[in-house]
């Protein structure tokens, strides 16, 4: 009896033995993530790229001269890294009517709030990240471009953050904003997704326009904004758009606002508190919204601002936690 217990322990440290080994082989020869390349950062002159032979190879003097790899195709795209930028005379960086694949990453510019810091002109399949830009009139601008990744960037002391004007499909990922003078995340296009941005002090956080165009079936989604003088996110003459789980605290105005006529929005799952006027206000003529499953606590003064605060009669109202509404019709 004995004996068959020394050997079923002996069975039994064999397999764990054996099988940590399995495991430890599989972990190695698994693919390991790659490493991300840090470009040491050098002083360089305002970059103006304006056709598609200014997209020069390393190291030459010709061109733009700040290309670091890459071809521009979709597979290997240019990079343009490692710049320290003076942004206080010119913008930054100035991309137009190109049609070549490219990033630009990790470079800093800064200004006088006077000029752009990364301005885009009729571009797409494009990417701006892990990078810093400070003291800007508008930090990253983008003008009838579409399909470009914002993402990472730390932006601050500018009037504006992120302006996307006549764009579309456009996606404004986990970017950093802070001490914003006007407004840290401009739309005015469709299916742009504003999503996990950090948004710390600006007149107003996050706003959606079709006062010239369509502003329509955007997503903002997930974003954390603190003291907003004005309005966390306002919708202006904007239609089907998901305003879904954001945060929105402490600010001196509304927490969410639909205006001039915004109609056909869904307002979901957001945690708005503590901001001086209306939690959430839906002006007269902005109908057809659904809002449903928020929280509004702490909002408004009761009499005047309330939680919930709506001046039109057509839109739904389901689940909300509040504390205060008018009229009493909302729920």
């Amino acid at each position: 009896m004995q004996l068959r217990k020394r050997l079923r322990v002996v069975v039994l440290l064999f397999v764990v033995f054996a099988s940590a080994l399995a495991i430890g082989y599989i972990i190695s020869a698994a693919p390991q993530p790659p490493e991300v390349k840090i470009y040491p950062r050098i002083g360089h002159s305002p970059i103006s790229i304006q056709q598609a032979t200014d997209f020069t190879p390393p190291n030459s003097s010709a061109g733009c001269a700040c290309v670091v790899s890459g071809s521009g195709s979709s597979g290997d795209p240019y990079v343009i890294a490692g710049w320290d930028i003076n942004a206080s005379e010119t913008n930054g960086i100035s991309v137009s009517s190109v049609d070549k694949y490219f990033i630009i990453t990790q470079v800093r510019i800064s200004g006088t709030q006077r000029d752009v810091g990364i301005s885009f002109d009729q571009i797409q399949n494009a990417r701006i990240s892990n990078s810093t830009i400070i003291g800007t009139f508008v930090a990253i601008s983008l003008f009838e471009s579409n399909k470009v990744t914002i993402q990472d960037n730390v932006i601050s002391q500018s009037e504006y953050g992120v302006s996307l004007e006549a764009s579309d499909s456009n996606t404004v990922f986990r970017n950093g904003m802070n001490t914003i003078g006007q407004v840290s995340v401009f739309v005015r296009g469709s299916d742009n997704l504003v999503e996990a941005n950090t948004i710390d002090g600006s007149y107003g956080a996050i706003n959606l326009d079709g006062t010239p165009r369509a502003a329509a079936r955007n997503m903002i989604k997930n974003n954390t904004i603190r003291l907003p003088e004005a309005y966390g996110i306002g919708l202006w003459r904007a239609s089907d758009n998901k305003i879904i789980a954001n945060t929105i605290a402490d600010g001196g105005g509304v927490g969410i606002l639909l205006t001039a006529s915004s109609s056909g929005n869904t307002i979901e799952n957001n945690n708005v508190r503590r901001n001086t006027a209306d939690g959430i206000l839906i002006n007269k003529g902005s109908s057809s919204n659904l809002v449903q499953k928020n929280i509004f606590m702490g909002n408004g003064d009761g009499g005047s601002t309330f939680d919930l605060h709506s001046e039109e009669s057509s839109n739904v109202w389901r689940d909300n936690t509040f504390e205060t509404r008018k009229p009493d019709t909302l729920g």
